[in-house]
């Protein structure tokens, strides 16, 4: 287990406070799962800020490669052979100041931009510029020096207005990094040396940046759940001992708690797994006022006595996701090698007993950044809530129909509605167990789906007696003439189980079949955790790879929901 060990070692000395050259040169090599190829058009030097990334992507399980562009202002060769997996657009925009105005910038590289999305429609960054410009040469003359802060401070609210409105595009807002570090975000002496303006602070806080938060949000599927100890991670103090009046909320462990709640707001579920008894975790959370976490704000609890690795398996059963798309809390280095042992695939993250540690650990922790807002985030707490009422009400059921007819449940079926691309691409990236063609489509693929008349592309939005569960699936279909081609068939782990993809594939074949489809093909690729989704396809399609009728499928479809007792709405 000592690779495990190691790997909590670096994540503390890289992600717990900010690291050094030194502690970044001294990190041990972690292994690999993946390569990132990444395509680097500058004007400015960014061999610097790519020396240290691959250290913070290792984290991850990352190994980066960089292609690196001429300097050139016009950025003649932007995007090179269109292969990578990341675009950087990496600007001086200093030297820009005196031929365009801020608008003329912000226009002329949207025009750029679209030329290199001819060769690829994965996500491109492009970088702003810091308004907190140092004075140099010019000390006395503060009218130029404010010449020049307006001018970058219109052309970052440019930049910021053109790519939050560009799908698949970002900014690495340098700007904003420049206030998180206490030093000089530029150096006059590297800049006269290697024309790069920026400190080896500046430089290490970007590669961090880059490394942990930009670059895995767009290549990995964002984490779902946190599985979190209590004692001496949540609070300092052990509970059985000393009650839940006794244990202590630190001042780090009060920030902790608060970035916890935030994630939380943001889609990410939290979870309990704890050597505790489950009534005074109950009381612990509803009695303590200065605590920001309630007991509601988890999704599921597991405290008892049990070794945490069988309550983590209970967890997982509960919300119903992969093991691989959890990170487990624990300031116990025995505990956090023992669940290694068991879920392999589980991410892990040691906590200190202050609490500060653990907090900048978890705003580092590569999966957690979000660039986009969930507009599924409200619900998915209480739905995962609410799916334990179901199990329950299920039980209490005479048979699985009587279930589901009490359920009272709305499948409102959307087509080809382009407010739901952004959902579309999060069910592609994060969707595991129910994924057919794991395809992991780009943000702007999603944008295209729902605006070309080449495709049918449907959403699948759930309520019931409990909760309203939003959008929990889609199908993606190109047609062909009288063929069509279903490239994505999606549905979120939460809303299994009551045949709600069934249901929706029967309205699916419909809308091809009234658009004269006669044929049809489904893409699967058999992946190591989408089993689920091909053995429901088995039931209807025992070959993926062929053509089958649409008339013989729809048939088979419609011959195992004709009793289902949802109400469907179409809404086109």
């Amino acid at each position: 287990m000592s690779d495990v060990l190691t790997y909590l070692d670096t994540a503390d000395r890289l992600l717990g406070s900010f690291p050094t050259r030194q502690s970044i040169a001294g990190s041990p090599k972690l292994p690999i799962r993946r390569t990132v190829k990444i395509r680097v058009d500058r004007t400015i030097p960014f061999e610097f800020i790519g020396k240290w990334i691959p250290t913070f992507c290792e984290l991850w399980g990352a190994e980066v490669r960089f292609d690196y562009s001429d300097y050139d202002s016009a950025l003649s060769g932007i995007g090179g052979d269109g292969q990578a997996d990341v675009y950087f657009i990496w600007l001086d925009w200093r030297i820009y100041r005196k031929s365009m105005s801020p608008i003329e910038a912000a226009d002329w590289l949207m025009e750029r931009i679209a030329h290199l999305r001819g060769k690829t429609n994965h996500t491109i960054w492009v970088n702003n510029w810091p308004d907190a410009m140092d004075i140099g040469d010019q000390l006395f003359d503060f009218r130029i020096v404010a010449t020049e802060r307006g001018w970058m401070r219109k052309l970052n609210a440019h930049l910021a207005d053109r790519i939050e409105n560009a799908a698949g595009c970002g900014l690495v807002d340098l700007a904003g990094l420049a206030q998180e570090i206490e030093g000089s975000f530029f150096d006059d002496r590297n800049e006269a040396i290697s024309n790069y303006p920026f400190s080896d602070q500046a430089t290490i806080h970007m590669a961090r940046h880059l490394g942990v938060h930009l670059l895995p949000a767009v290549v990995m599927p964002r984490l779902k759940a946190i599985a979190l100890d209590l004692d001496d991670t949540l609070y300092r103090g052990v509970l059985g001992e000393e009650g839940s009046g006794g244990v202590q909320l630190s001042e780090g462990h009060y920030a902790l708690q608060k970035l916890l709640l935030k994630l939380k707001q943001s889609g990410i579920l939290l979870s309990i797994c704890s050597r505790n008894e489950e009534e005074d975790v109950k009381e612990l959370f509803e009695s303590r006022d200065d605590f920001l976490l309630k007991w509601t704000d988890f999704a599921a609890v597991c405290a008892n006595w049990q070794p945490k690795a069988d309550n983590f398996k209970q967890l997982v059963r509960i919300i119903n996701i992969d093991p691989s798309a959890f990170l487990f809390l624990d300031d116990n280095s025995v505990e956090l090698m023992k669940m290694a042992a068991a879920w392999p695939e589980v991410r892990l993250l040691r906590a200190d007993r202050e609490g500060t540690m653990t907090m900048n650990k978890l705003c580092h922790f590569p999966g957690l950044y979000q660039i986009h807002p969930d507009g599924e985030a409200s619900s998915r707490t209480h739905d995962i809530q609410a799916n334990q009422k179901r199990e329950r009400m299920k039980q209490g059921a005479s048979g699985y129909d009587e279930y589901l007819e009490n359920l009272k449940m709305v499948v409102s079926v959307y087509e080809n509605e382009p407010s739901h691309a952004g959902r579309l691409y999060e069910l592609s990236r994060k969707t595991n167990q129910f994924n057919l063609a794991l395809r992991r489509m780009t943000e702007t693929e999603a944008q295209e789906v729902m605006d070309s008349e080449n495709y049918v592309t449907l959403t699948i939005r759930l309520q019931d007696l409990l909760s309203d569960s939003g959008l929990i699936g889609a199908f993606v279909c190109r047609l062909e003439g009288r063929h069509a081609r279903v490239l994505e068939t999606l549905f979120s782990c939460r809303a299994l189980g009551r045949e709600i993809e069934t249901v929706s594939f029967a309205c699916l074949l419909e809308i091809l079949a009234s658009r004269g489809v006669e044929r049809v093909t489904i893409d699967a690729t058999e992946g190591p955790r989408n089993r689920p989704a091909r053995d429901w396809l088995n039931r209807f399609v025992p070959d993926a790879s062929d053509p089958v009728f649409l008339s013989d499928l729809l048939a088979a479809v419609k011959s195992q929901c004709l009793e289902h007792p949802a109400m469907m709405e179409v809404i086109s």
